[in-house]
């Protein structure tokens, strides 16, 4: 078994995994962008949004079901082994049953069969995916190396092949082959890790699918605001370039949420395993640090999107997607409560057992969101599901907040991050002061992220907060090290 590594070397690893897996699309989005048109992205985000309920019901909660169990089981390797096998093959067998119905529904006689067919890889690449099983133990960087290259790979061909509408199948097939390329790499390096299986091994399944469940109904009602929105948008409104539209903003604010959101990953396997050792003070010192640490980016991240979105969009996206400004603006705050609600959620209710109540705040946002979504849709379009969402979260947080207080102190979170969101609140007014300048797009925008970033870091430098001051201590020891 490996040494057990650091939580900042950890997260760093986890962070680079998802920015792989989640963000490198987006950063990729102002060529596909272009060469794909609006229309074209539009049909994609439809038809992916439709595959991932699928995979999210095929999968049934196994991953973050599975990331628990192994932490809690990784002492004993032989446990851990046959915790492993138990998981992989119920996933196989519940996404081979998945890919059977979705085969029969989607890939014979529909409107868009003819990219649902290619989807298909990403159902087998679901059910191979064992990232899962690396953030039980704690172990992210070879695998984030691995990715790296596969991910590399795909970004040359997606340059080199796409180049109009009509590349939309071979733009779809990049996407899930390089998915299932990515986990099947993962296999590699399990070999250090599992136990030889004893002869005649029989394998309980039983309670597994009952506690993948439970683990399941936040998973999926999570899932709802990102995904039933642009299908609600294109099942009311009839336009898929009202899904493109909306879609460019969710994903750059979930890409950038996705990698707020990381430390909640390598907190769920820590905090788990803190959790089996009934080591409550520290799970309440670990909760406090990652609260302050998610503040302390996501406040200035949230009021930079708001402020930069006039001048970012055009540059990044084209002028083709001028209607995504508002939409970006509106949705800003979901970086914000998207990632308090990682941090109530994944690293503390789930981790300390608390499922069910976690359960019962995402089902209620899910509601909120559908009921909303019912309601504005059709009076004012894409502003009602952005409207929805909005209050979907913050229904989530405030529910989430009051399951998990045992193990919060509100009065010192609100005192260690009012310097941050004051200045956040400073960088924000000087970034939309710098945006009335009259100079060309590219350089504005540069100079609003340049000004403000500094500017709020500068702030946090002089006030000496505490979660800066964790960042350069930490900084500077490496320094020192490769110094020596």
């Amino acid at each position: 078994m490996k040494v057990k590594r650091s939580i900042v070397e950890n997260f760093i690893y986890n962070m680079l995994y998802q920015i792989l897996v989640t963000a490198l699309p987006i950063l990729t989005t102002p060529y596909t962008a272009r060469a794909l048109g609006l229309h074209a992205n539009g049909i994609h985000s439809y038809t992916e949004g439709i595959v991932t309920y699928f995979m999210l019901f095929g999968a049934v909660g196994t991953a973050m079901y599975g990331t628990r169990k192994i932490a809690y089981e990784r002492d004993d390797q032989a446990g851990m082994t046959r915790m492993f096998w138990e998981i992989v093959l119920l996933r196989f067998a519940l996404l081979g049953a998945t890919l059977i119905v979705y085969i029969a529904v989607l890939c014979v006689d529909n409107e868009y069969a003819y990219l649902y067919r290619i989807q298909t890889i990403n159902i087998v690449a679901t059910a191979i995916d064992i990232s899962w099983f690396f953030q039980g133990v704690e172990d992210f960087k070879r695998v984030t190396i691995r990715n790296m290259a596969v991910k590399a790979v795909y970004v040359v061909c997606l340059f080199l092949f796409i180049k109009e509408p009509s590349d939309l199948p071979l733009y779809v097939f990049l996407i899930v082959g390089s998915a299932f390329a990515g986990n099947a790499a993962m296999w590699l390096y399990l070999k250090e890790y599992l136990a030889k299986l004893p002869p005649g091994r029989r394998f309980t399944f039983a309670g597994h699918i009952k506690g993948s469940v439970t683990l399941f109904i936040p998973q999926i009602t999570n899932y709802v605001y990102a995904l039933l929105d642009r299908s609600m948008l294109k099942w009311i409104t009839g336009d898929t370039d009202n899904v493109g539209i909306y879609d460019q903003a969710q994903r750059l604010i979930r890409a950038i949420t996705a990698i707020l959101q990381s430390i909640g990953y390598v907190m769920l396997a820590r905090i788990a395993n803190l959790n089996a050792a009934n080591e409550e003070e520290e799970i309440k010192y670990y909760i406090r640090r990652s609260m302050n640490f998610t503040l302390f980016l996501a406040l200035p991240i949230m009021f930079g999107i708001i402020g930069t979105a006039k001048d970012f969009v055009p540059f990044f996206l084209g002028p083709e997607y001028l209607g995504v400004i508002p939409v970006l603006q509106l949705l800003g705050p979901l970086v914000l409560t998207m990632s308090l609600n990682s941090v109530l959620g994944v690293q503390l209710l789930i981790s300390v057992g608390k499922e069910k109540e976690y359960a019962i705040a995402t089902t209620t946002g899910a509601l909120v969101n559908v009921a909303v979504n019912l309601f504005s849709i059709p009076r004012i379009g894409i502003t009602g599901a952005c409207i929805s969402s909005l209050l979907a979260e913050c229904v989530v947080f405030f529910i989430s907040f009051g399951k998990a207080k045992e193990y919060l102190k509100p009065g010192l979170i609100v005192k260690d991050n009012g310097i941050p969101l004051l200045a956040s609140g400073i960088m924000f007014a000087v970034v939309l002061l710098i945006g009335t300048i009259d100079a060309a797009v590219p350089l504005k925008l540069l100079f609003e992220t340049t000004a403000g970033a500094g500017l709020y870091f500068g702030i946090m430098i002089v006030s000496k907060n505490e979660t800066m001051g964790l960042i350069m201590d930490k900084a500077m020891g490496k320094f020192k090290l490769r110094r020596r």
